[in-house]
């Protein structure tokens, strides 16, 4: 087995480690040590002058730090520790970058919108249920931003990054964030999310190409359908139905942020933001024109776990 790598992804609503090797075969990485840590650091994010709070930087250091020492008992090959949105928008990300960097001796690469969007798109072909498939549109929905990449004979095509995160749609249209969604703010950021994808341009056609999907939106929607049917998520069908999801929204919108913190599988640290999360996914489904979408567990640190160990 080839020396491991060790990629950190700093999203917006995680904070994410993976430790992994060349596998066997083309594309194949092998996950030695995966943890998901969930430290929002994006609060503030949709402000006109976004930056990034005390809190979240505090306690974004400190999970980095934890992350960075679990790294360095693999003895990887290459560190690296990669920001998404929230770092890369934040008008004091600077100084975060450089807190981190006096406490780990790392230095956090900040990836553009599409460097990010293309990082996801190399994670997916590591899947291993995916192989072979070379036509197929992909999206990834954090707190900061969604990504959407399309496949084309395997080779992307297009690459794009939106700012339609969970985080930033929840605090631009959710002024109580501890009561009910009312059906204004469904409406609203159904719309305005469809106003984005308009004005991207995106090519979705053609419609038999699969939607794939990555991200904590997916993984937490899937563990909540996965438990009502009595099953783990593993055990889950990856492919989420457009009527389960319309149906989880319709469950989760009229309760308060209270009785949504005790459903079973979904987060506290996200209890507030999946709803608007869920909108968004139906708004990209109904837009793109399918009724489905494929979840993988394949994300941007596999894409950039490929690039350094190629």
């Amino acid at each position: 087995m080839s020396k491991p790598v060790a990629v950190i992804d700093v999203g917006s609503n995680s904070i994410k480690l993976l430790v992994a090797a060349n596998g066997n075969g083309e594309n194949r990485i092998e996950t030695l040590f995966s943890e998901t840590i969930e430290t929002r650091i994006s609060a503030g994010i949709s402000k006109d002058l976004p930056s990034l709070t005390e809190t979240g930087m505090r306690e974004g250091c400190r999970t980095i730090v934890h992350l960075v020492d679990t790294a360095r008992r693999y003895d990887p090959q290459r560190l690296l520790i990669v920001a998404t949105s929230a770092v890369r928008d934040a008008l004091n990300g600077g100084d975060f970058i450089d807190r981190v960097f006096e406490q780990t001796g790392i230095h956090i690469n900040i990836l553009s919108g599409i460097k990010e969007a293309t990082y996801i798109g190399q994670g997916i072909i590591c899947d291993p249920s995916l192989a072979g498939a070379e036509d197929f549109i992909q999206m990834d929905i954090g707190g900061g931003s969604l990504e959407l990449i399309r496949f084309t004979g395997g080779q992307i095509q297009q690459a794009l990054s939106l700012r339609l995160g969970a985080v930033r749609l929840t605090e631009r249209f959710i002024s109580d964030r501890d009561g009910p969604v009312s059906k204004h703010a469904e409406i609203a950021i159904d719309a305005f999310v469809r106003a984005e994808l308009s004005q991207s341009e995106f090519k979705f056609a053609p419609k038999k190409h699969p939607l794939v999907a990555t991200g904590g939106a997916f993984v937490v929607s899937r563990a909540m359908l996965a438990n009502q049917a009595g099953k783990t998520i593993e055990e889950q069908n990856p492919i989420l139905e457009l009527e389960e999801l319309e149906t989880l929204k319709d469950q989760l919108c009229p309760l308060s942020l209270h009785e949504r913190l005790s459903i079973p599988h979904l987060p506290a640290s996200r209890a507030d933001i999946i709803p608007a999360a869920l909108i968004t996914i139906l708004a990209v489904l109904k837009n793109s024109g399918r009724s489905s979408v494929t979840h993988s567990f394949f994300n941007l640190r596999y894409g950039v776990a490929r690039e350094l160990l190629q």
